[in-house]
């Protein structure tokens, strides 16, 4: 006779499981056996701290429940944190980690026996976490409201038995969660570090070995010519030991030798994974030494350029075929990425050398051109009107010359946008035409312009694909992507996207702005307030109701909802 249901509650239910524990207990049976008595009583400990209920524990997993989303989370993160600063002692094969997950709903408790979806859910999204990781869903994501705790997103998905898809998000705080970095390394913000290692000459001649040092020199000279990548000369270190520092790629090089025959080669590494970005190998004779290790040295920094810094787009500024060019484009995006003033009108001046240097080529004059307008766009400009008209201008030129990219004709949309001329601007991005789809700024722009006339759908997926062809996002991207997203109203993305640049820009000002409407949205008071002593703080002057006027919203209703929320949290005066 089947029994019945108990009385129903609402819970957050958090399922755990050891990573590779079969394995933990084939190579060391007894030393596993004994570090899980530990583990046990360490559960039990920061359960009962948060005032949770342990549900089960078998084997190498359990099941606990909690009244708040909070205390599930802060006893997810105590274990966690514990097991990684070895407060149970690992058996020899490795240590012991937890995937956890976690979900809220409705549960229905009888004799201690627990069932409901909740748990289901919960034991599904364990699954999709990393090792040492935890993963909730957006109803745990939703109920909490503590500043200091930061998700990233991690997809909505369809779970196995589960009839409605369930969003999850990745707590990116956890010391052992094997992730590669915070939230702003999954929109790829940060400037990646690569450590040079020593080169290896082991079985080679003497004499080969002493001028192989030139291969390590031109490899470093080559690299530190790359403005966005941060070169660590690892030289004193053992090979290994890239694995300990903060660098996130690291470079192998080395020469074989075969009687007169020689061959350099340099592998990049990404240290988190041990996964091989790139490999080049070439070979010549002894004599051939110098000239082996230039053009080893150029190919390796040109594949680092496009893999792991400039993207798709240095396949275009390499037909400026002028190396001092190349580096003023590479230059002007650094300086623009400081979001200020003064990266703003360095990385200006250096597209215009580039436009007076190649006036031939487009791209000099759409880089300044797209400048010109993002000055005018951010108030950077003495005089916006002057630079919009100086941004159309040069956008054309680009257009006369053939710009392949379709850049010119998006800033020219831009442009109009600005200008109030919708219609002109809706049609000249409806008329965009590119033939090499590989400009990241060209689908950043045209996502910008779909968030303004409200076609969130569409800005999202243009932005994500100006993201992926470019090495280092500029943070307008995703910037951009969390407007949109708050746009259509999925406010917990924009909350997450937005907290994720700020992670990597703390002053922006739109990114704070679409992270405190979310949140005042979502009923999370203490962090909508948070968030907005942060915009007070970093911006004292700044009239909030002038910047929403001046932007190209066209829905007027979405501006008088994102100024409701914004006046509920003292940042717009109600009149």
């Amino acid at each position: 006779m089947k029994q019945d249901r108990g009385p129903e509650r609402t819970v957050c239910a958090l399922n755990a499981d050891i990573v590779g524990y079969s394995r933990l207990l084939a190579d060391d049976f007894d030393a596993t056996s004994a570090a899980m008595v530990t583990v046990r009583g360490l559960v039990d400990r920061c359960i009962a701290a948060r005032h949770g209920t342990l549900v089960n524990f078998v084997g190498d997993n359990f099941m606990a429940v909690f009244d708040t989303a909070v205390a599930g989370v802060q006893a997810a993160i105590e274990i966690s944190s514990s097991l990684e600063q070895g407060d149970v002692e690992a058996p020899a094969a490795g240590r012991i980690r937890f995937r956890m997950g976690m979900d809220r709903g409705s549960v229905a408790v009888s004799d201690g026996h627990y069932e409901g979806d909740a748990l289901n859910v919960a034991a599904r999204i364990q699954a999709l976490a990393r090792p040492g990781g935890l993963s909730v869903s957006g109803a745990v994501y939703r109920e909490l409201d503590e500043p200091a705790l930061r998700f990233r997103p991690g997809g909505t998905h369809r779970l196995k038995n589960i009839p409605e898809p369930v969003e999850v998000y990745e707590f990116v705080d956890l010391p052992s969660d094997g992730s590669a970095g915070g939230a702003a390394s999954g929109l790829a913000l940060e400037i990646p570090t690569i450590a040079v290692l020593p080169i290896h000459t082991e079985g080679v001649e003497d004499n080969v070995a002493a001028a192989a040092a030139v291969i390590r020199a031109d490899l470093i000279h080559r690299l530190s010519g790359i403005p966005e990548l941060v070169v660590v000369d690892a030289g004193d270190d053992e090979p290994g030991a890239a694995m300990g520092r903060a660098a996130r790629y690291m470079l192998e090089s080395g020469v074989h030798q075969f009687g007169d025959r020689i061959r350099v080669y340099a592998t990049v590494f990404d240290v988190t994974t041990m996964n091989v970005v790139k490999s080049h190998k070439i070979s010549g004779t002894v004599d051939d030494m110098f000239d082996l290790s230039d053009r080893l040295s150029q190919d390796v920094g040109d594949a680092i350029e496009i893999e792991l810094v400039v993207g798709a787009p240095a396949g275009l500024y390499a037909e400026l075929d002028d190396p001092v060019a190349i580096e003023k484009v590479y230059l002007g995006w650094y300086h623009l990425r400081s979001d200020t003033r003064e990266g703003w009108e360095r990385a200006l001046s250096l597209f215009d050398e580039v436009a007076a240097s190649h006036p031939e080529l487009p791209y000099g004059w759409v880089l300044s051109a797209f400048a010109n307008w993002l000055g005018a766009a951010n108030m950077w400009a003495r005089d916006p009107a002057a630079a919009l008209d100086t941004a159309r201008s040069q956008a054309r030129t680009g257009m006369n010359i053939g710009d392949p990219t379709g850049m010119a004709q998006a800033v020219d949309a831009a442009v109009l946008m600005s200008l109030g001329r919708v219609a002109e601007a809706v049609e000249a991005i409806d008329n965009l035409e590119i033939t090499r789809p590989t400009c990241d700024v060209t689908f950043g722009l045209e996502g910008s312009l779909k968030r303004y006339l409200g076609d969130w759908e569409e800005a999202v997926d243009l932005l994500d694909t100006a993201m992926r062809l470019t090495g280092i996002n500029k943070p307008w991207y995703p910037t951009v992507k969390a407007c949109s997203l708050f746009v259509g109203s999925r406010l917990e993305q924009a909350a997450s996207v937005a907290e994720s640049v700020l992670e990597y820009q703390p002053n922006n000002a739109e990114a704070l702005l679409v992270l405190a409407a979310s949140q005042a949205e979502m009923g999370l008071d203490r962090r909508a307030h948070a968030t907005a002593d942060r915009f007070r703080a970093a911006f004292p002057r700044l009239d909030v109701a002038t910047w929403l006027e001046r932007s190209p919203y066209q829905d007027p209703e979405l501006v008088a909802r994102w100024r409701a929320d914004l006046a509920s949290l003292d940042l717009v005066t109600v009149d």
